[in-house]
């Protein structure tokens, strides 16, 4: 086929693309955790635990990771059969059945590197730092269509591959939250108010593909049509014609990167917790309005090419004792950087304007139904949204707390497509120290590439006062 070189160049890359989103959605079963702070996080107006002080070890007090996609890296590439037993294959027929029209992969990653909470009498305070970063790639599947049955189709035509889009972004989160009881401790509200600042972005507002196929065959047309926007300590470079050669980092030192300070934003966070009845309480929460303007080291591209593609002539690479003689293999080395060379955008098609990156939106909904004080049922729907996509959660969820250290959940969720989450989490408190482990799907971690979707937070906080915050607790509903 002609377009062999251009379809290896379009699965490589949505191949690593999903492969390199495997290492990283807040945990909805840690929601509804008994006597766990870290609720906190999902809505400021929620406080699973009664402790008067909470305090989170540096880089350990909720770790968090995950990968959300609609379908698992085994529908791309696992185990072969026969003679290819104990190879991986590559399988894009079983990958196209498991595609929508468009798709998307997702990852999330947090590390904190403080966190203080504290109560006073019906109100409670709280100040945090915390790195994060997110990435979100989505393909059309007609660009797998296109791997898999080539242009025969489409002579004389102009197949539309759809978009590729890949944001990602790393930033530093500074938050103060404060929530306060109210209606005779029925109802509970909460505010959580952050700086942000951003280290690294990388923005696609736009990146089409199309391919023009001539009547006879005779000839390809590559069409495609870019816009990005980077934010990163590099430094673009170009050829003495005045086009790409590449990027390379600048003179920034790791402390500069990591103290960026030039890339500011503000988000909010918004909570509230009514209880209707003793076991009956309600809960809702908006979590992180808000966006970063990047003005440092930006470099916005954009950029339109075409590439007219008449194939590969072998005839002169059929007799190896001809003087002419040229390998295969330089042939399509030559003719891959003809292609490279098409699509190189000229120095006058680069900027460096400041761009703005919205962060995610989430939203939670929810409510326990408690059969005693060790016990409740709770449901939770959380809603994503990020530059017009959306996804559900949904989560059942049995929360206990036993001996007044040991605290368990068990969960089930529908997460955009996928049913078949079991998701455990585990708290342990040895006198003010508490450690604790939480994931949505648990069955992941047996076989991680049959998985669409995965996620873990774990740590290690010190709690005070917390016995005593029960008891007053308790006296209060009697």
């Amino acid at each position: 086929m002609k377009n062999a070189h251009i379809k290896t160049v379009i699965a490589s890359l949505i191949l690593m693309s999903s492969i390199s989103n495997l290492w990283a959605q807040e945990s909805t079963t840690t929601y509804f955790m008994k006597g766990m702070p870290q609720s906190n996080f999902m809505n400021p107006a929620l406080h699973n635990d009664s402790s008067k002080l909470v305090i989170g070890i540096p880089g350990m007090s909720g770790a968090y990771y995950d990968f959300n996609a609609g379908f698992a890296v085994d529908d791309l590439m696992h185990k072969g059969t026969g003679m290819l037993a104990d190879s991986l294959v590559l399988d894009p027929v079983k990958f196209r059945g498991a595609l929508s029209s468009t798709n998307t992969i997702q990852q999330h990653f947090s590390l904190p590197i403080l966190y203080v909470g504290f109560r006073n009498k019906n109100s409670f305070f709280s100040f945090g730092v915390a790195e994060k970063a997110m990435a979100l790639f989505s393909f059309d599947k007609g660009i797998v269509d296109f791997l898999i049955e080539g242009n025969a189709d489409y002579m004389g035509k102009t197949q539309d591959l759809g978009n590729l889009n890949l944001d990602a972004f790393q930033y530093r989160e500074y938050s103060f939250g404060y929530s306060h009881q109210l209606l005779n401790n029925k109802l509970t509200i909460g505010l959580k108010a952050k700086m942000l600042y951003g280290k690294f972005a990388l923005q696609t507002e736009q990146m089409h593909l199309t391919v023009e196929t001539a009547a006879d065959g005779s000839y390809l047309n590559l069409n495609s049509a870019m816009k990005i926007n980077l934010s990163a300590p590099l430094n673009v470079e170009y050829d003495s014609e005045g086009y790409f050669f590449g990027m390379k980092s600048d003179d920034s030192s790791t402390k500069d990167y990591l103290m960026e300070s030039n890339n500011k934003g503000l988000a909010i966070d918004l909570g509230a917790v009514y209880k209707l009845t003793p076991k009956l309480t309600f809960s809702a929460s908006v979590i992180d309005l808000g966006k970063i303007t990047f003005e440092n080291k930006t470099v916005n591209l954009s950029h339109v090419s075409s590439k007219k593609w008449e194939g590969v002539d072998f005839s002169n690479s059929i007799d190896k004792g001809s003087d002419e003689y040229v390998k295969p293999s330089d042939l399509f080395e030559s003719e891959i950087n003809k292609v490279k060379d098409s699509f190189r955008p000229a120095k006058s098609e680069f900027s460096s304007e400041a761009f703005e990156v919205t962060i995610p939106t989430k939203i939670y909904l929810g409510g326990t139904y408690d059969l005693n004080k060790q016990f409740n049922f709770g449901i939770l729907d959380r809603v994503f949204m990020y530059d017009g996509y959306r996804q559900n959660t949904l989560t059942l969820s049995a929360n206990a707390m036993f001996l007044n250290f040991l605290s368990l959940t068990g969960s089930y969720s529908f997460v955009g497509n996928t049913s078949n989450n079991l998701g455990l989490g585990l708290g342990i408190r040895a006198g003010f120290l508490q450690i604790y482990a939480v994931s949505d799907n648990v069955i992941a971690f047996h076989d991680p590439s049959k998985a669409e979707f995965a996620n873990t937070r774990v740590g290690v906080s010190f709690l005070f006062g917390r016995k005593k915050a029960l008891k007053a607790k308790e006296e209060s509903v009697q």
